[in-house]
This record gives C-alpha cells, structure tokens and sequence, in this order.
C-alpha cells in the first residue's frame, strides 16, 4: 500500500469527520456524537459503557461494551442494541472475549491505534 503524504491524509481525515456530522435528511444515519468522557455503568449483575447511538428512520442502535459474569466465568462483550417498547435490548450479532482475550487486545492498543494511524 502507497502512503499518502500528511496533507492529504489529514484532507481525507477532515472529510469523513465532515461526512459522519448529523444529518437532517430522514432516508440518512444520524449518528450522535458526544463531548463526554465515556463512563462505565453499573445495571443489576453487569457492567456496561454506550459507545455511540445511531438513529435511522425511527429505529435506535447502539453500541455497547459489556462486562458481565456467565456461569463463573468474566467476559467482555461488544454488542450492537436496538431499542424495542422503550426498552435497549441486545442485537444477535456481537463479539464476547473472556478475561485472557481482553487482557491481549489492551496488550495490542498501542500497535492498534499505530495501524489506525497509519491506514488513517
């Protein structure tokens, strides 16, 4: 893959932050974007942080990260909500990593964020 100098990868950065801004228009995604810190929340046996809303011709999704307890064992997961009768509840598709998994995605977070700037 060819880089791009830094001008143009700070021009293209600028133009998709531009394209994910809100949107009025009822056929388009409107994603909410929020100037808070991310906090993590405490519901009933688990824990979870909301990691973004998007809303789409009257449907909410959103993007979790969960950690809960299933049978002794910790995990982590990573879920999309829909909202129902007023309620969030979980999406099928989702991604659950126990405790050791988790532990190697924090060890990999600088070399993670390295390749998102680099393919940025």
């Amino acid at each position: 893959r060819e880089k791009m100098p830094k001008e143009e990868k700070e021009d293209a950065k600028r133009k998709r932050e531009e394209d994910d801004e809100e949107k009025d228009d009822d056929d388009e995604p409107v994603k909410k974007k929020s100037s808070e810190e991310p906090v993590l929340k405490k519901e009933k046996d688990e824990y979870y942080a909301e990691l973004g809303t998007k809303e789409f011709k009257n449907n909410k999704t959103q993007k979790r990260v969960t950690v809960s307890s299933f049978k002794g064992n910790v995990n982590v997961q990573f879920r999309e909500y829909y909202e129902k009768d007023g309620k969030m509840l979980p999406g099928k598709s989702g991604l659950s990593l126990s405790k050791d998994q988790f532990a190697t995605v924090l060890k990999l977070a600088d070399q993670i964020q390295a390749a998102i700037t680099d393919l940025s």
